[in-house]
């Protein structure tokens, strides 16, 4: 009986509408943007409808932390490659090892004679790479935070737009 109401009551007027949602990421600008397609149909609406609507949003402080997780987690694969070349027992002769002990030589600094070096035949630990790992790892999670904190903020850009062939409303 319901539909019969509804029936009479619209009689060629009613219009039917689907909604699509579609949640977009463009990878080079790290943008994510929602779109939603709204198409009406029915004999009292267009032949033809499209409304559109984009959303945008964009958090500027997200660049900045993948940049700073980046940089870190280099250093901490550094380092990471020194001690196992030192427990190895790699040669200082070898250009890769030179090298990777040359750049975390400096990453190490500051951590120098912290714990002491445990050799055994051409294998060295030095505990201090490990404290060196977990301290910059700690380090790029603190500014990582701060970043967020202070630039925590969402730009959302909305554009709307519609498309609409009309024909005549049949009675």
């Amino acid at each position: 009986m319901e539909r019969d109401s509804d029936e009479s009551r619209c009689k060629g007027v009613c219009d039917m509408e689907r909604h699509e949602t579609e949640v977009v990421r463009d990878e080079s600008s790290g943008m994510v943007r929602e779109e939603s397609h709204v198409t009406t149909s029915g004999a009292g609406a267009p032949v033809a409808a499209d409304d559109t609507q984009v959303v945008s949003k964009a958090a500027p402080a997200r660049r900045a932390i993948e940049v700073i997780y980046l940089v870190f987690g280099i250093i901490d694969a550094l380092l990471l490659i020194r001690m196992l070349l030192k427990l190895m027992g790699a040669s200082t002769a070898a250009p890769f090892a030179n090298f990777i002990y040359d750049v975390s030589g400096f990453l190490l600094a500051p951590f120098k004679g912290l714990l002491p070096a445990m050799a055994s035949g051409k294998s060295v630990f030095e505990p201090s790479v490990l404290i060196a790992i977990l301290v910059y790892s700690l380090l790029a999670f603190a500014l990582a935070k701060i970043i967020a904190i202070t630039l925590s903020r969402s730009v959302m850009v909305s554009r709307r737009s519609s498309s609409r062939d009309y024909r005549p409303r049949v009675d």
